[in-house]
């Protein structure tokens, strides 16, 4: 598996599956029945509102008896490197429930490309690292430009903007960003701005005009562009699904 591959699959799993690791992390969302893991020395299971998260080169088993289905998702430790720092069994709020049930719809029919599964899975991955990760030990430079970014998304900000704030070339920035981050500041601009964009329609009513003015975004067009590009479904297919 290369950096760029991330991937998303539906599996049933049998009675037992011999103790085996992956270069990659691996993600096991639950749909339905579950899944009794063992992932190095921890062990639980994956049902309802509990996934897991198995980091690259872990040893892992797993046992199933009843009926069962779930996504797994193939994560490049390069785009995600800070998986192995979160718990490997996590709860699902209802928020995450409801992402993983789109992310299974489009998958059935075949509706999401290849860019726009990339794109919603690096924003669950995202959503999993803001409620369950630590600090990351990022380079001072780095966490001076994510934490402006954490707090300046509403804004317009421009590389040259960000590069003065992290005192380094707009390269070098880049470079280390994507190096630690797992993407370049400004994919993870986007990423932040779709992940409040979807909150938002989830969880509040505000119109798609006023949540397009609190992620940063000048016009509802550009907005309603990119949100499509980014989930492969308009803001207001969300909006209806929230209702």
């Amino acid at each position: 598996m290369s950096n760029s591959d991330l991937s998303l699959h539906l599996r049933s799993y049998g009675d037992e599956g011999k103790k085996h690791s992956h270069n990659h992390h691996q993600l096991v969302l639950p749909l339905s029945g579950a899944l009794s893991l063992s992932v190095d020395a921890t062990e639980g299971r994956v049902e309802q509102r509990k996934a897991a998260i198995i980091p690259s080169g872990s040893g892992h088993g797993y046992a199933a008896t009843d009926e069962n289905r779930f996504l797994v998702a193939d994560v490049p430790e390069g785009l995600a490197p800070a998986l192995d720092k979160l718990p490997v069994f996590v709860e699902l709020d209802d928020a995450l429930l409801n992402y993983v049930q789109f992310l299974h719809s489009q998958h059935l029919t075949g509706r999401d490309s290849g860019f726009t599964q990339h794109q919603m899975l690096l924003l669950l991955i995202q959503l999993l690292q803001e409620r369950y990760g630590s600090q990351l030990n990022l380079d001072r430079r780095v966490a001076t430009a994510k934490q402006y970014l954490d707090g300046h998304f509403r804004q317009r900000i421009s590389t040259s903007e960000l590069s003065a704030v992290a005192n380094l070339s707009t390269r070098q920035l880049n470079d280390l960003f994507r190096n630690q981050v797992g993407m370049t500041p400004h994919q993870y601009l986007t990423e932040i701005r779709m992940k409040e964009s979807w909150r938002l329609l989830e969880q509040t009513g505000l119109s798609i005009q006023k949540i397009a003015d609190a992620v940063g975004y000048g016009s509802l067009s550009s907005f309603s562009d990119r949100f499509t590009r980014h989930f492969g479904k308009s803001p207001s297919y969300f909006r209806r699904k929230s209702q």
